[in-house]
């Protein structure tokens, strides 16, 4: 697991999230399982412009979760389900080894 995570940290590193941001993620992420978090690598290596928006979508869900505020996180998980929708048809996630039951595994 260390490696997954030292892979994860390299990959963070070269991105253009802020360093805050970075650690953030490097703290909640090692709770996924290991093969969630290997396919979120190679998410990421695939297109690091994901991790942009990976980013926002978990610090809008923390936000969320912190106030408490139900409307606020439906609001959320409705743009998540929207994007996955969208990205279903301009890439094919089985090319990353991701099938379509995988994905509320991210």
């Amino acid at each position: 697991m260390s490696r997954l995570l030292e892979e994860l940290r390299q990959i963070l590193n070269q991105s253009e999230i802020s360093l805050e941001d970075q650690n953030d993620l490097l703290i909640f992420l090692p709770i996924l399982p290991k093969d969630s978090l290997e396919k979120l690598i190679k998410v990421f290596q695939k297109d690091s412009e994901l991790i942009k928006e990976f980013n926002q979508n978990f610090k809008s869900k923390l936000k969320a979760l912190v106030g408490k505020d139900t409307e606020e996180w439906d609001d959320v998980i409705e743009q998540e389900e929207k994007g996955l929708e969208e990205s279903k048809g301009e890439e094919n996630l089985d090319d990353l080894g991701i099938s379509e039951n995988s994905e509320s595994e991210m």
